[in-house]
């Protein structure tokens, strides 16, 4: 792969963004203080061009009209749609694609509809790169932390820089920070949900201080990895017993007809896991891999 900085010294290279939602918008306003040549394209400029146009002109940005057009004119593009448009983004893109144009695909698609996309990309002799959006783009506009990963991840990190943005590379394949990115989502989330849930509950119950404190102490009590690994290790040991006291801290919340969605799940798992049959071990691996392949 030659970088499109040094097949273009003697022009700045054209940018284009596919999405202009508020994520394009405020990654546009920062590239533009690097590089005045960049080019948006969204479904909006066929449906309904008048809903977008001014953010566009105010911005500073150039309209492209045409999908396939943006992927022939520019040598960096930024996909930033909805993951259910992405594979149909990436064939679009790569119908009239220019040879080693950089793909880099922001969505929060599965690792395996970034395959898919990778596939479509590489085809046609592009360069795809999986990127995953770990902050908030809001507050940190685009020094924002992004995750890149694939073979080509450290070329790509020297491109960024130079529009700058904050890339940080994983020695993974194309498809890792998607999943990095997903499944911090998923334990963010749950966290979130069942931090409501139960303090939803505890101020029913006038506890709201003492249980928080409680929770603290534990959590505070190790690093963060430590207790993560605790808990891992002394389920096997102690899933059945654990199993009966989550059961009990439904009959609470029910008692006062209170939010269980998270108890519940909670306790489904713990009923699944108690079904089986597993060795104690202090190996994180084995563990996990065991629990996975039972």
């Amino acid at each position: 792969m030659e970088l499109v900085k040094n097949k273009h010294k003697n022009k700045p290279i054209q940018i284009g963004i596919v999405g202009f939602g508020e994520v394009g918008q405020i990654f546009a306003k920062g590239i533009l203080e690097y590089n005045k040549h960049v080019y948006v394209y969204d479904i909006l400029l066929e449906k309904n061009k008048k809903l977008i146009i001014d953010n566009i002109n105010e911005i500073g940005v150039k309209p492209i009209d045409n999908i396939e057009e943006l992927g022939q004119k520019c040598d960096l593009i930024f996909s930033l749609v909805n993951s259910s448009a992405s594979i149909d983004v990436a064939k679009k893109i790569s119908c009239k694609m220019k040879e080693d144009t950089i793909f880099i695909d922001l969505t929060t698609s599965t690792s395996k509809m970034k395959s898919e996309s990778e596939e479509i990309i590489t085809s046609k002799k592009g360069i795809y790169v999986d990127g995953a959006i770990m902050g908030t783009v809001v507050i940190d506009k685009n020094r924002v932390p992004l995750l890149i990963a694939g073979n080509n991840a450290e070329e790509i990190k020297t491109e960024l820089e130079s529009l700058g943005f904050k890339p940080q590379t994983i020695n993974q394949p194309n498809g890792g920070a998607a999943s990095i990115k997903m499944l911090r989502s998923i334990f963010m989330k749950g966290l979130e949900a069942l931090i409501l849930e139960t303090m939803i509950t505890a101020k029913q119950y006038e506890v709201s201080e003492e249980v928080l404190n409680s929770i603290s102490k534990t959590i505070d009590n190790s690093s963060f990895t430590d207790f993560v690994n605790a808990l891992i290790t002394t389920h096997v040991i102690h899933k059945n017993r654990r199993h009966k006291e989550v059961t009990d801290g439904l009959n609470l919340i029910q008692d006062i007809e209170g939010p269980s969605f998270v108890t519940e799940g909670v306790i489904s798992f713990f009923l699944h896991s108690t079904r089986k049959e597993m060795s104690e071990s202090n190996n994180i691996d084995q563990i996990l891999e065991e629990y996975y392949l039972k």
